[in-house]
């Protein structure tokens, strides 16, 4: 298995192994992260892993500015990042 930092790069490694002819993924399973749009209706379609973006850009503003002004960053609570499995993973293949 092969997991990316970003979809894009998933992509990219998915599509190189299926020009090499390398089953995804019945040899080789792919896994991205940011859930992008595209990333559903590939072929096979990509596992990724999917966050708030928008709350954590939120926290990370919202941090920095706190900083900023010398004070003391506050909590942070955010949801936690989900596994969204699609068709580009699959269990370890069985060798004899």
């Amino acid at each position: 298995a092969i997991v990316y930092a970003n979809d894009l790069m998933a992509m990219a490694g998915l599509s190189l192994a299926v020009a090499r002819g390398i089953s995804v993924p019945g040899d080789l399973s792919v896994t991205g992260y940011d859930d992008t749009e595209i990333a559903a209706h590939l072929q096979p379609s990509l596992t990724t892993v999917t966050t708030d973006v928008v709350a954590w850009g939120r926290a990370a503003a919202t941090r920095l500015l706190e900083m900023v002004d010398g004070r003391e960053p506050s909590p942070v609570d955010l949801p936690p990042a989900r596994l969204v499995v699609r068709a580009s993973t699959g269990p370890a293949p069985r060798r004899p």
